[in-house]
């Protein structure tokens, strides 16, 4: 394992980078054949190191001496030594300089190499365990696998799926900051497990829970103060939305529920139930076509009049209430009933019809979601 991860230029030259912060010296990194993988001096890089080579071999340190850059291809003064984990050699790291004045660095340097790798293995480990659990998961959630299949997979991560029946999907408001393997695991230990939960990245925007089941008042206290203790502890906004309770082997009906309600939710309204969703539901469920047909016919020109769309969505915030929007715009009642009779002569819509007033109404809050999804 570890000599599969060491084959990468990414961790080649963290060795590098992280040696030359500890000394000020020329470092280099061999690979088992003497190669040179990685340098300060980028024109060594793909050179052959016969010193590193003869170190590899023997697996123990060498000075490399003014007689032996004489002798050997490749080398100039200074100490290289093999890289060993696990009794494993896996390559060599030289510091070029004066063998007086570098040797004695060379242990501190090959303890700390040592360690730095190990680390790194560790972590990737980690990674490399979290992406299963996060592909189990999505094959959990999509119905890529068979229940059974599932069952028996989960038996690996020491998961008992039947304990599971409701998703939370949770949105990250801010993306500069990847979601890593260690500041997932900080995040995740905010929760306070009174509520089992079962976390997974999905992508770099989205986290997924999977929680057993709890009466909507408990569950949304328990997220309102996860999400208040993830932005104090790592200044991370999160919203959230939450699927109904289901069977775990139909999990994935409340994963759809959860992704849908987690788009709606905001800053105004952090955590959206789908069970609590109605006009949504609808916008969700036309097609993108019908919809735009429908907006066309209903609104007609009217979309491309700014004043009377800023007129109409404050007439329907304030319920069709005349002197409230009036008040609200800042304008005399008569310009208002002036501007809706213009938006009832655009559209051919009577707005003392309660049936037109529906089909205005749908027909712009179709438009307000095309233009905020089309902005995101």
């Amino acid at each position: 394992m570890e000599n599969i991860l060491l084959q990468t230029d990414q961790l080649y030259n963290s060795i590098v980078q992280e040696m030359n912060r500890l000394i000020n010296e020329e470092v280099i990194v061999t690979d088992q054949q003497g190669f040179i993988v990685a340098s300060t001096d980028a024109k060594r890089i793909g050179n052959y190191h016969e010193g590193a080579s003869i170190a590899m071999q023997h697996q123990e340190k060498m000075i490399m001496s003014k007689e032996l850059t004489e002798k050997l291809y490749g080398v100039r003064e200074g100490v290289v030594f093999p890289i060993i984990i696990n009794k494993i050699p896996l390559g060599v790291l030289g510091i070029t300089g004066d063998p007086m004045i570098v040797e004695p660095y060379a242990r501190l340097v090959q303890k700390v190499t040592e360690l730095f790798i190990q680390d790194t293995v560790m972590r990737m480990n980690q990674e490399s365990k979290a992406r299963d659990l996060e592909f189990f998961v999505f094959d959990w959630l999509n119905h890529t696998s068979s229940y059974p299949s599932l069952m028996e997979r989960s038996k690996f991560f020491h998961i008992d799926m039947e304990a599971y029946k409701q998703v939370v999907v949770l949105k990250r408001e801010e993306l500069q900051t990847g979601l890593s393997y260690h500041r997932f695991e900080k995040l995740k230990s905010t929760w306070d497990y009174s509520i089992e939960a079962l976390f997974v990245r999905w992508g770099q925007d989205r986290i997924v829970m999977l929680i057993e089941p709890v009466n909507e008042s408990r569950l949304e206290h328990h997220l309102l103060r996860f999400m208040d203790s993830v932005y104090d502890e790592l200044g991370e906004r999160l919203y959230a939305g939450v699927g109904n309770v289901t069977e775990s082997e139909q999990l994935s009906n409340s994963f759809s529920q959860a992704v849908k309600s987690s788009e709606h939710a905001n800053e105004n309204d952090p955590i959206v139930f789908e069970m609590d969703l109605r006009f949504e539901m609808l916008e969700h469920e036309i097609s993108a076509e019908t919809k735009e047909k429908f907006m066309k016919r209903t609104l007609k020109e009217l979309s491309k009049e700014q004043e009377l769309m800023k007129t109409l969505a404050s007439w329907f915030s304030h319920d069709l209430q005349t002197q409230v929007t009036a008040n609200a715009l800042h304008i005399h009642k008569n310009t208002l009933h002036y501007r809706l009779n213009r938006i009832a002569e655009i559209t051919h819509l009577n707005l003392k019809n309660i049936n037109d007033v529906m089909l205005l109404y749908i027909a712009f809050r179709f438009h307000t979601y095309a233009v905020i999804y089309s902005e995101k």
